[in-house]
């Protein structure tokens, strides 16, 4: 058994029907949360809707704090498989297919073993963080695919040359999925290329065009919008989404070690491996054997995590892009203590946890984790009426919730806005109902039932569920619909 195991097309094959039925497993009926899931697939829901692909929007208004890449690539999975909570993460779960199979295929360069590489794969899919993230439509993903294949291709680039417009495309991509986050190729590359005094790589034609590439391509949709926009483009992105989001409000005076403590808490059963891991690829690199395959292993990760802890809003998910480097440096470094016998032990270990994996998301009821559990289920309850009774140029009226939540999810869901200023005294709802017949309003379903039995005769009910109550006033319940007849349902599953 173990012979077969050890087989490289048995396990690439194996890693990739695994990777996708983890990652896409359960997902066609789970639905996404309200804030950067829902976020990210409206603004694809409404490339379709305005065919506009470099003016990105979110509720009809410009939107300049993501670069488009990832909401063009969830845009064309709605337009295959139709606008879909499932559709909303099926880029995401084939990019983190796409990082697997990629660090499968480093490992494997670098150190011609195939248990290395296998081990690496396993290494990055377990603690359950990177497949948590993977399930989700976000874009720490796919930057965190350019970002791996960027270094793939240099790697590659080191016995033919051409490989360097691959890793300028690849680290376009990583700037056109998370902005200047993807810049770190270039700058890891650089900082690894002057420690390792390889003057004539940094001025090689290939490397230099691949750098070029990777600028040009990259900020063309900041070039497009700054065109469009002018001042305000660069102050919306660089200044107070990037800028103040990264370096304004301190929470604590050690945040630089939020990223530290973050991986004390999440990083297990690997964390103690990878810190000696990371000692031993920074001696080789540095002082042994001045090790250049070693140096950038430890430069990946080391510089990424440095730069990044300079920021204050710090969540780990934004490491990913150097979970890859991580992974490798784990399995070499394991690798070197184990035997032939325990490596085959170990492999049918992995193998037995991956298929265990593979059937607990796939054939069991258990909620763990955001993404097996259910998501915006009372927005998704409440879609369809919402959206029949009111009118496309009408807001929902805030009553008692926040200015966020559920409005992301309501919007995607429904295809109607709820309005972010946010009304708490019953006697200003009370003066907007008399004003506003016809309005819609929505609000937690305890804050609703205090307003009726306050108010009695004031309110009209149209649909509730355990979280939220969707009402009108008294005098709109003749014009209230519940004929769904002309209406595909559900609006979005």
């Amino acid at each position: 058994m173990n012979s077969a195991l050890n087989d490289k097309k048995l396990q690439v094959l194996f890693l990739i029907f695994s990777s996708l039925l983890i990652f896409l497993g359960r997902q066609l009926d789970t639905g996404i949360t309200n804030f950067d899931d829902a976020y990210y697939a409206q603004k694809a829901k409404e490339i379709l809707d305005t065919g506009s692909f470099w003016i990105i929007n979110h509720s009809g208004i410009p939107a300049f704090d993501n670069p488009p890449l990832p909401f063009w690539l969830t845009a064309l999975a709605f337009s295959v498989f139709g606008i879909s909570s499932y559709s909303a993460i099926f880029s995401s779960a084939l990019f983190a297919t796409g990082i697997v199979l990629i660090t499968y295929r480093l490992s494997l360069l670098l150190y011609k073993d195939n248990w290395i590489a296998f081990a690496s794969a396993f290494v990055l899919l377990f603690p359950g963080m990177f497949v948590d993230s993977s399930r989700r439509g976000m874009v720490d993903i796919p930057v965190a695919f350019f970002v791996t294949l960027a270094f793939y291709a240099f790697f590659k680039a080191r016995d033919n040359k051409p490989w360097y417009l691959v890793f300028g495309l690849a680290t376009a991509g990583a700037i056109l999925s998370k902005s200047v986050l993807g810049l770190f190729p270039l700058t890891i590359v650089g900082v690894f290329l002057i420690f390792s005094r390889q003057w004539r790589e940094i001025i090689n034609p290939w490397f230099l065009s691949g750098c070029m590439i990777a600028l040009l391509l990259g900020f063309s949709w900041h070039i497009i919008n700054w065109q469009h926009f002018g001042q305000g483009f660069i102050d919306a992105h660089f200044g107070s989404l990037i800028i103040n989001r990264s370096f304004g409000g301190v929470k604590e005076t050690f945040y630089f070690l939020g990223y530290a403590k973050d991986f004390l808490r999440n990083y297990w059963p690997w964390l103690p491996f990878t810190l000696v891991a990371l000692i031993q690829f920074g001696k080789h690199g540095f002082f042994k054997e001045k090790d250049r395959t070693a140096l950038l292993l430890f430069l990946w990760p080391v510089l990424t995590f440095l730069v990044m802890s300079t920021s204050k809003n710090q969540t780990l998910r934004y490491l990913f892009l150097m979970f890859p480097a991580l992974a490798i440096i784990t399995a070499k470094t394991i690798s070197n203590w184990l035997g032939p016998d325990q490596k085959n032990r170990a492999l049918g270990i992995m193998t037995g946890v991956i298929a265990a994996t593979i059937l607990f998301v796939n054939a069991t009821p258990f909620q763990v984790k955001v993404t097996l559990e259910q998501s915006s289920k009372e927005v998704r309850e409440l879609a369809a009426v919402i959206n029949l009774n009111t009118p496309k140029n009408q807001t929902i009226g805030n009553y008692s919730l926040t200015p966020s939540n559920p409005r992301l999810a309501m919007l995607f869901y429904s295809s109607r806005d709820i309005e972010t200023s946010v009304i708490r005294a019953p006697e200003k709802l009370l003066m907007s109902l008399s004003s506003t017949p016809k309005k819609t309003w929505l609000s937690s379903i305890g804050e609703f039932r205090k307003l009726a039995s306050q108010h009695p005769n004031k309110v009209y009910l149209i649909q509730a569920n355990s979280k939220y109550a969707f009402f009108t006033s008294m005098k709109n319940r003749e014009n209230v619909r519940y004929d769904f007849s002309a209406m595909h349902l559900p609006l979005i599953k």
